[in-house]
Order: C-alpha cells, then structure tokens, then sequence
C-alpha cells in the first residue's frame, strides 16, 4: 500500500504529532509504503534519525515556485502509483491536490482528508460564498475524512455518512507502559503560544489573581509569550506584586525530557483557549498524570476528561468559573499520586497513537468506508 502524506509545511516538530505519526505507525506495525511529501522548511529533521527512523521524506524542488503549484505537479505527475494521499485540512491547497489526484489516478485510489477541525471551521464549511463551496468541494472529492472530536464527528457524519471517522489525535510515547511513578506539587501549568487571542491566557491570569488566598500554589506558563502580550503580564504583576513568586513563565521548552518533567510535577494542566482544534498538549498532560482543566472552546476537551472524571469543562473567557475550579480541586482531599496514575493509565489505553492508528489501518484495509 503506498501512502503518501503532502503537507508542504512540514517541520522536524509535525513528525511527532499527527502528521508524522500517521504514516510512521502505518509503515512500523502494517508495512504500509510511506512517505512524506513537502517543500523543506528546516535545514535538519533530526527526528527522522531516531524516534520515526525509517519513514520516508521527500522534498518538492521547483527554485521560486510556490508550496501550492509545486504540490499540484507533485501530484500530477504521481498519483498513478499513489493508493492513499492523505492531505490535511479544508483549504485550497487540500481542494487542488485532490482534484488532480481524481483526474490522473483514474482508477482506485482513495483520497484521505485530515480535517483538524475547530468549531469555527466547522461553520465555514456552510458558508454560502466561494470559500465555503471550496471547503464543500474538497469533502466531496474526500473518500475517507477523518475528524478528531466526537462533537464535531457526529454533526459530520450527518452530512457525509459513514466516509467520516473519528480519529482523535494522540501522545507520542517512548516507553513499552504507562508512567506510574508520580511526585506531584501544587502547580497549575500550562503549554502554549502565550498571549495569542486563542489561548486566552489574560483569562487565565486573571483566574489565578482569584485564588491567590492563604495557599502555596504556583502558576507555570511555559511557552514564548507574544511581544504584544508582555506589557499585559508587566501590568498584572504591577497590580499583583504577591504573585510575582508564584506565577512563572519559564519561556518555550523545546527538550522534551525538560517539559516532561514539567507535566509530572503538576497536578493541574489547564489549557483555556478560546478555540482550539484539538489541543495535543491536553494528552501530554493526561498521560503524566495531571487533572485537566479546560474549556468549551476546546472540543476534545469532553472526550479526554472522561465525563468529568479526570477533567473540567468551564466557559471560554470566564476567569471567575476557572477561578472555581482551581479553587475545587486545590481544596480536594484526593489522593493526588493515585489519582495520577489512573489518568495517565486512562490516557495510554485511550490515547496513545498505536490503538488510534489501529482502528485507521482497519478503515483503510476496507475496499470500502464502513
């Protein structure tokens, strides 16, 4: 089966999220023929040499083309020995590639669309003007679409019946079992670009001046903080000065044994992001253990949290309910260690890429989507 993944913005940190992990697993535990297909957007991939040794990239050449027209002749020139051509998104460039791929593969062949959808993707797949009969077009032209929330795949499904999927995105995992091992503090952290509108993260500042009552909890951002966001976080602290010691932004980690560190020693993990498509962070958190506290916004949030068990759900953009639910659990008489475990237990058997790429690799074996 040769499976080939085209997304031209590839970068060495998509090869352990959905992007690499996909055709990685495929090729590992199926023999599937994979290969990765972009313009080249780093000078090194050095996670190709260990953690997806073995999988396929290649590069688009073309001196002053775009990604856009250099995919297109990718493809054109290609598809004839391509079974599967996996793109992601709804966007033009998802449109074309697929549109050629129809037109030369001529015979068998299934296009595969990743949708990496948000709430407000899904909406502008209705809009009544050009962008939205584009984003009509390309989930016509899709044999198999998969979405990566349970919410938006049951509105999915019916429009477009049994060609969509729910395949969540997953954690990359080194080890043969889950983390049991835990040593947890009175930290509340979080991962992210901070200071963009999405992540909310004057919200959740906010919500931490809320609970800065007689308790030795400390706030961890970590994550490179927009220019524009710094005058905010220097004017917080100005009218906050007893939070100085307890709020703290270590900057963006890009060792992931460091930042690993970081989601053990938590017993909270918030992410109140305003919107997100999905939120990977939130499964790196689970499977260290950590609560989960999140947002509407974020519709993978009611599939990880497990109904309330190992998570919370507030409004976007309230700090007074985050407030809340900080206050709830830091008053909690849990078992913070026990608990821990059976989050990071959960997390493994749910989330972890193996069983997620499992029930693909079954769609795929199909002659047809069931």
């Amino acid at each position: 089966m040769k499976f080939v993944t085209l997304f031209t913005r590839l970068k060495n940190v998509h090869l352990l999220k959905d992007v690499g992990m996909i055709p990685y697993m495929l090729m590992r535990d199926y023999g599937y023929d994979c290969t990765m297909v972009s313009m080249k957007n780093e000078r090194e991939y050095p996670y190709l040499d260990n953690e997806v040794k073995g999988l396929k990239l290649r590069f688009l050449s073309g001196e002053g083309e775009s990604s856009l027209v250099a995919g297109m002749k990718y493809v054109w020139n290609n598809a004839a020995g391509i079974d599967v051509l996996n793109v992601y998104h709804l966007n033009l460039s998802s449109f074309l590639f697929l549109l050629i791929y129809k037109i030369r593969k001529k015979k068998g062949g299934r296009g595969y669309l990743k949708l990496d959808m948000d709430l407000k993707g899904y909406k502008r797949l209705f809009m009544f003007n050009p962008v939205g009969f584009i984003k009509r077009r390309t989930m016509d032209l899709s044999d198999i679409i998969s979405v990566e929330t349970t919410m938006l795949y049951e509105r999915l499904k019916k429009k477009y019946g049994n060609k969509v999927i729910y395949i969540p995105n997953g954690f990359y995992a080194t080890g043969s079992e889950p983390e049991r091992n835990f040593e947890k503090e009175n930290m509340i952290l979080t991962v992210g670009n901070l200071g963009t509108y999405a992540k909310a993260t004057d919200v959740l500042l906010k919500a931490s001046a809320g609970v800065a009552g007689n308790n030795d909890w400390v706030l961890t951002l970590v994550g490179p903080v927009e220019a524009s966001f710094k005058k905010y976080i220097i004017e917080f602290l100005s009218k906050h000065e007893d939070l100085r010691e307890r709020i703290i932004f270590t900057g963006e980690i890009r060792d992931k044994e460091k930042l690993s560190r970081y989601y053990k020693r938590a017993k909270i993990f918030v992410l109140p992001s305003r919107s997100e498509s999905f939120g990977i962070v939130l499964l790196e958190a689970a499977s260290n253990g950590d609560f989960l506290v999140t947002t509407t916004g974020v519709p993978a949030g009611r599939d990880i949290y497990n109904d309330g068990k190992y998570g919370f759900v507030v409004p976007p953009d309230d700090p007074v309910m985050l407030s809340d639910a900080f206050i709830r659990l830091m008053n909690s008489k849990a078992d913070w260690s026990s608990r821990a475990k059976e989050i990071a237990d959960y997390a493994w058997h749910d989330f972890r890429w193996e069983p997620i790429v499992s029930r693909l690799y079954e769609v795929l074996s199909q002659g047809d989507v069931h």
